[in-house]
């Protein structure tokens, strides 16, 4: 309190702005078409948690498909966030394989190629919470074949960028491979982990648009 140094003033409603381009700049990388073209808005949120919820109600508001697709199984709160509390159907896609301790790979493929055209699949950017299981790049590429020919809305959750390889540009390459794929997309980013964050609540969420 006694610091004048320190600036407690509200930040503009989209947050601060230079936090908003270097989060964008970590996320999609220096050489993003997208971002150079314009259709990249990020925002400040409360931490990985609060950029999804802001997601999640901005698609109930905006977006004609209220179906959200996570993975079996996923990180505890996103069925609360995406469906207690704002109201979309939550379904799920195969993902962990019990047996063999790995990614089900066709599982997921066959689960989301069934899905309703548009429904939006929440997918863990790297460091799958709570299995650590990922898709290689190669999968990856599976993916997001599946993901264009049924006209999913990819919804990225970035909470552990740089501790899944420890490389920063290598944890984001399958958010860089869907984004330079001319999709639209929503990304929610984190910065609990990877900075030591916890209590300070700070995090970003971008929406990649083709208007």
């Amino acid at each position: 309190m006694a610091d004048t140094s320190r600036n407690k003033e509200y930040q503009p409603m989209g947050g601060d702005a230079t936090f908003c381009q270097l989060s964008k700049k970590l996320a999609f990388g220096t050489d993003c078409p997208a971002c150079s073209a314009g259709r990249v808005a990020t925002i400040q949120s409360l931490s990985g948690t609060g950029a999804l919820r802001v997601g999640a109600e901005l698609l109930k508001r905006h977006y004609p498909v209220h179906i959200v697709y996570l993975p079996d199984p996923t990180w505890g709160n996103h069925a609360n966030i995406f469906g207690m509390s704002v109201g979309h159907k939550v379904c799920k896609y195969r993902y962990f394989n019990k047996q063999t301790k790995g990614l089900d790979y066709q599982g997921m493929l066959e689960d989301l190629g069934s899905a309703p055209a548009g429904s939006v699949v929440v997918l863990h950017a790297c460091a799958h919470n709570p299995t650590g299981v990922d898709p290689t790049f190669e999968q990856w590429q599976g993916i997001l074949r599946v993901v264009k020919e049924r006209h999913l809305l990819p919804f990225f959750d970035s909470a552990y960028q740089g501790f899944a390889s420890g490389d920063l540009d290598r944890d984001a390459a399958a958010l860089r491979l869907f984004a330079r794929s001319g999709l639209e997309l929503l990304l929610a980013q984190s910065y609990a982990k990877n900075m030591g964050l916890y209590g300070e609540r700070v995090g970003a969420l971008s929406v990649v648009s083709n208007w």
